[in-house]
């Protein structure tokens, strides 16, 4: 690759392990489970006082064009 580090290069399922060796909270499953859930699009977490109090998921729907209408 080109050095650069990307989503897919990390553990497959760290889905109760946080990156200094806590327990994740319920939020932030909540984030991991709404990014794991989001084929296109966007994930924005909104937090508060460093705390998260939403999670704002836009997906994007691909459409393929329909042959018939040419």
């Amino acid at each position: 690759m080109n050095g650069r580090k990307f989503l897919d290069d990390g553990p497959k399922h760290p889905a109760n392990i946080a990156g200094n060796g806590n327990a994740l909270t319920a939020q932030e499953q909540a984030v991991l489970e709404t990014i794991r859930a989001t084929p296109f699009g966007t994930v924005e977490v909104v937090l508060h006082q460093s705390r998260i109090v939403q999670v704002v998921k836009t997906e994007k729907v691909k459409l393929e064009p329909d042959p018939q209408q040419r």
